[in-house]
């Protein structure tokens, strides 16, 4: 099978966040994973086969890796519905029976997925909307806010994984690991969703984390927009619910906006010095 990696992104990148990809560099990746898939199976010490895809293994027709701008604003979208559905949640918390620590969670998981959009918005990304359609009634039944939120919640940790693996596909190690700090806040979230309804007497939801691994759902960022207009939530019959804006969600989120550590990737320079819990915990710049 021929596999084609990406051609040139549109516009010129202006920031260490935003450098072109060169001709050079996407030749020689592709170079790269024509001699890794002609390389025998090797033996390792245990016995291991050390011989793995540079590019995914397709059904039919040819894999060719998107540009950078389809790759962030597909990404960017799934965060715009997840800071909608929180910032309603919240604003039904009484109804749904949101107090406490739930509420603190939730307050919690509002201002995350802000902060997240303001960081990929930096890097230029666009959603493909920013109005969503819940069914009518939605934010008045618990039991379908928790059920929808975690398998959106699913949609956004395999959009990320998706998104790290093109980027790393096209020589970009440093964007692969933000959308992997981003995609490990995302799998919290859905044991934290699991909780909550297993907590509700969900015997699907035992036990809350039950993955060993995150499932990987699509092929490119790009087919995380049908699957969630296949579900309904963009392009739905039901009437739009419009992103509210940063300072609606911020504000929603309360004492938690604050309480959010790493608010934005760091980039280690230096392996972190363990001194005690709060050296592996605590936020690093």
């Amino acid at each position: 099978m021929t596999h084609q990696t990406q051609r040139s992104p549109e516009g010129a990148m202006t920031d260490p966040f935003h450098r072109a990809l060169s001709r050079r560099q996407l030749l020689a990746a592709a170079a790269a994973g024509v001699a890794l898939a002609a390389l025998p199976a090797s033996a390792g010490a245990e016995g291991g086969v050390y011989s793995f895809p540079y590019f995914p293994s397709v059904t039919s027709g040819s894999y060719s890796t998107e540009t950078i701008q389809e790759i962030l604003d597909a990404v960017v979208t799934p965060h715009y519905l997840a800071a909608t559905g929180a910032t309603m949640t919240l604003a039904n918390a009484a109804a749904l029976g949101f107090t406490g620590w739930e509420l603190s969670m939730q307050q919690a998981a509002a201002a995350r997925e802000q902060y997240q959009i303001d960081f990929l918005s930096s890097l230029g990304a666009t959603p493909a909307a920013i109005a969503f359609t819940f069914p009518p009634g939605f934010f008045s039944a618990r039991p379908m806010v928790l059920a929808t939120a975690e398998g959106a919640t699913s949609i956004l940790i395999a959009a990320q994984m998706t998104a790290a693996r093109e980027f790393a596909e096209l020589g970009q190690p440093t964007v692969a690991k933000w959308m992997y700090q981003m995609g490990t806040q995302a799998a919290e979230q859905r044991a934290i969703f699991r909780t909550l309804r297993a907590i509700d007497g969900v015997a699907a939801a035992v036990p809350p984390n039950n993955k060993a691994f995150a499932t990987d759902l699509f092929l490119y960022t790009r087919d995380v927009i049908g699957v969630i207009k296949a579900l309904g939530l963009i392009g739905g019959s039901a009437p739009a619910v419009s992103y509210p804006g940063r300072d609606a969600v911020l504000a929603a989120a309360g004492p938690m906006a604050d309480a959010i550590l790493q608010k934005r990737p760091n980039d280690a320079n230096s392996t972190a010095v363990i001194t005690g819990p709060g050296s592996v915990n605590g936020e690093r710049s």
